[in-house]
């Protein structure tokens, strides 16, 4: 069979067609070179290509057969700084929420809950969601020593996720219209949307920052969001307090724009003086109009991750605010146990939910290296993780549930129900870390479609229907009753990843992952003939 030349190249050797380099030789459609995949990236100038042999060689990742125990230390490890950061993350969401509390009126403390709860639902949901992608790519690529890919693939989600968060703005700018069908208190409505438009200016950072995260992560850097927000939390409640004690309900939001604008600029400071190294992985967007045009393109394949990402992520946020909705049929003691149990449980969730960031890079770094043998050995270290975190959350609410409730709370009343909740709480432990764990595993295969679809029949078809029906319904179970449906819901959420899991194709994941890199390639490959033949007209 008579091969054609990939980039048209004219002789052996290496040439350059407008900035980008070509070996000589030539591949058929549907053959695939592993270490040409790795070494002929359309990324690399000339000059760099030398630059490529002092790169550092995925030095996170094992070469040889790694071990259930060594993968298991190497996650927990790695975990620490991942899970500082989450819990970081999560009191930073929470502090204007506080600082109104103390200096504002009941009226304003309900705005802002209102807001907080919008932007939630519609955007931080919605950057997390989409940004699981690079869960997918980044960590891929690097496994694949295709570097400038990494921070392609960055540029190019942070590109995607900027045209998304403009009807997400338009949103907030008018949400006091929308608002007004599903809260009955339109009181409250011209302040929400205050809070929501100042909001919406540090938008763009949060974007900035959640991506610029996963690009450290997928190159091993775990410790980069920990330390910038290290920086940002003090600052942001410094801000709340004197903002909103000399401004108002608006000074929150506004100390919270400019802290979201705060840990971009302090995570590429980090990352530029402090990590250098993940620079190594910058893609050069700046140096033509060529490698400018890239971060708009292609962006059916990543959107085809991130979407069910999205859905994913927004599913578990939009399930906890239905849950509140119901709970408001019990009366003001129930409405406050359940904001301190959920409050509890959000707080419980990001320790499984960082240790399975870790995961889901390394295996989707070892698919990236074509060493899925270690990838499967990452997959039941991860599993034997999952079982010793669900087991400590779970005892930690058990014995501690007193005291966890009256860091919410001093009302006796409400402390009394939130006690009987937080057992079945911790039960849900048990499962919702083996369920968080295989979506991690699912994402980092590039099947997030799998665990979206997952989660919105285990949350809107089972678990919410079922806690209905055990809340209202002849038994009567009230609040515990939609916490029991609810974690039948994530139980058999649980099952049905993991037998997703267990029955992974891996060569079919490989496959797609070289499919998606070579879809990429070809596409470069067209632009480099096209950009040859208009030089020569």
């Amino acid at each position: 069979m008579e091969r054609t030349p990939l980039l048209n190249a004219k002789k052996q050797g290496t040439e350059t067609y407008g900035g980008y380099v070509s070996d000589g030789r030539s591949v058929e459609s549907d053959e695939v070179c592993f270490s040409r995949f790795r070494e002929m990236s359309p990324d690399l100038e000339e000059s760099e290509i030398a630059d490529l042999a002092i790169l550092k060689d995925s030095s996170h990742l094992r070469v040889d057969t790694t071990s259930v125990g060594y993968e298991a230390r190497v996650i927990l490890k790695q975990a620490i700084p991942l899970t500082l950061t989450f819990f970081m993350e999560y009191s930073l969401a929470v502090t204007s929420m506080i600082v109104i509390g103390h200096y504002g009126t009941s009226e304003n403390l309900a705005s802002a809950s209102l807001a907080v709860m919008t932007f939630n639902i519609t955007g931080l949901a919605v950057i997390e969601g989409l940004s699981t992608s690079l869960d997918t790519f980044c960590a891929q690529a690097y496994g694949a020593q295709k570097y400038h890919k990494v921070g392609l693939y960055f540029l190019r989600c942070t590109a995607m996720m900027m045209v998304a968060a403009v009807p997400v703005i338009l949103f907030w700018c008018s949400s006091a219209f929308w608002l007004k069908f599903v809260i009955p208190e339109h009181q409250l409505l011209a302040d929400a949307q205050t809070f929501l438009r100042i909001s919406a200016l540090g938008l763009p950072g949060l974007i900035w920052f959640e991506t610029g995260k996963r690009f450290a992560q997928a190159q091993g850097v775990y410790d980069a969001g920990t330390w910038v927000l290290l920086i940002t939390i003090p600052t942001n409640v410094l801000l709340s307090i004197v903002l909103t004690k000399n401004f108002g309900i608006v000074g929150a939001p506004i100390a919270t724009a400019i802290s979201d604008w705060l840990s971009a600029l302090a995570l590429l400071i980090y990352c530029r003086y402090f990590e250098p190294r993940v620079g190594d992985c910058w893609y050069p967007f700046n140096t033509s109009w060529h490698h400018f045009k890239r971060l708009f393109q292609h962006w059916g394949a990543m959107w085809s991750l991130a979407f069910p990402g999205l859905v994913m992520v927004e599913s578990e946020y939009l399930s906890f605010e239905i849950l509140t909705i119901m709970t408001s049929r019990f009366g003001v003691e129930a409405i406050a146990a359940q904001a301190v149990v959920a409050n509890v449980g959000s707080l419980a969730y990001q320790i499984p939910l960082s240790i399975a960031c870790v995961v889901s890079t390394r295996i989707a770094g070892y698919i990236g290296t074509e060493n899925i043998k270690n990838a499967k050995i990452v997959v039941r270290a991860s599993y034997a993780v999952s079982a010793g975190v669900g087991l400590f959350t779970c005892l930690i609410l058990v014995f501690g549930r007193k005291y966890l409730a009256q860091i919410f709370t001093k009302n006796d009343q409400v402390v009394t129900v939130a006690f009987h909740l937080m057992p079945i709480l911790a039960i849900n432990q048990l499962y919702d870390s083996v369920a968080i764990f295989s979506a991690a595993v699912l994402r980092s295969q590039g099947r997030q479609g799998i665990g979206g679809l997952l989660n919105v029949l285990g949350y809107y078809v089972i678990g919410i229907p079922l806690g209905g029906w055990l809340a209202f319904g002849p038994l009567d179970l009230e609040l515990k009753g939609l916490w029991y449906g609810c974690g039948t819901g994530i139980f058999t959420l649980a099952i049905s990843l993991t037998y997703y899991v267990l029955r992974s194709n891996w060569t079919e994941i490989y496959d797609e992952f070289l499919a998606r890199e070579s879809e990429d390639a070809e596409i470069d490959g067209l632009d480099v003939i096209t950009s040859c033949s208009s030089s020569h007209l």
